[in-house]
Parts: structure tokens; sequence; C-alpha cells
């Protein structure tokens, strides 16, 4: 199972530090001057306001990824960690962004990679950081990193939260 990223809607406070730390942790200059050079501001993952909440919305390493499979270039492959693009091979074409179930698939331009637009997504900050930064800097706690074992713990704590619930009904 892929690890992945996700948010608790109810302890966001959509202060976007989230956007900013990924764009910080996959930018090769100084952000501090990205502005000033005309670096445009590309996140892999995107804070949504709706029906009164808020949340980061990002990629959630399919196992069986619709985007890679409907990739006409190939350029979007599982590397045995997560969903990675390899935008030298990416052309732009969108149908990756169509695919995904989770809105996560953005496609523009990538500061110091290309200037053409390409797909991007959240690659859990995978050669930059050792946590990815979004998780490192959310001032609320609200995006964790679920791996395989944290999901394993999770669905065995609620398997025996339910069967507590089942027993206790039935006494």
């Amino acid at each position: 199972m892929n690890a992945f990223v996700l948010a608790d809607p109810s302890r966001c406070i959509g202060c976007r530090a989230c956007e900013i730390a990924c764009v910080d942790a996959h930018m090769d200059s100084d952000m501090g001057t990205a502005m000033e050079r005309g670096l445009t501001f590309s996140p892999r993952l995107s804070v949504v306001r709706e029906s009164g909440v808020t949340a980061p919305i990002q990629c959630r390493q399919c196992e069986d990824a619709p985007c890679a499979a409907v990739c006409p270039s190939g350029a979007i492959t599982f590397n045995g960690r997560s969903v990675v693009i390899d935008a030298e091979q990416c052309f732009g074409c969108k149908a990756c962004l169509a695919a995904c179930s989770v809105g996560a698939m953005q496609v523009g331009i990538i500061n110091g990679e290309r200037n053409v637009p390409v797909a991007h997504k959240c690659d859990l900050c995978a050669g930059h950081r050792e946590q990815p930064a979004c998780v490192s800097v959310c001032p609320a706690g609200a995006l964790r990193v679920f791996s395989s074992e944290s999901l394993q713990q999770l669905t065995a704590s609620r398997r025996r939260e339910n069967a507590r619930r089942v027993a206790f009904e039935h006494n």
C-alpha cells in the first residue's frame, strides 16, 4: 500500500502554509526572490474552501493510478514509493486531469523544470525532504502521512471499536 498525505478538514485553518512549503521544497532557487524573477507559484496540492470547511487536496498515490493508466506518453509511473511524473516525457495533454477522481493532478509551468505546461502533483517531497514539507509546517496539525502500517493500525482500531459497540448493544 502506498503512503499518502491526508488532511483532516476539522483541523485545517486554511492558512495555506502547506502550499507555500510545497513550492519552497520543490523550488531550486530562493523563494524570497521568486516573485521578482517572475517565477510561477506552483504548489503540488491545493487548499480548497467548500461548504464552510477548508482542506488541502493532494494525490492519494493510488495503487492502480488512473492518471498513469491514461498517460499516453508513459510519463506517469509508480516508483515503488509513490506515483511520479517524468516532466521530460509529459507533453501536457491533460488526460491525467480528467482521470484523477480526487482532483489532485495539475498541469502548468513548474519553476526550474521546463517552460511549457506539464503535469505535476504531490510526490511526498521525495528527494527533497525526509517528510513532506506540508506536513512539517502545518500549524494546526491537520496533515498526516498515512503509511501502510498506520492505515492497518487505524483499521484494526476501528474494527475493535465496532466489535465492542456491537457486543455492548447486544448485552
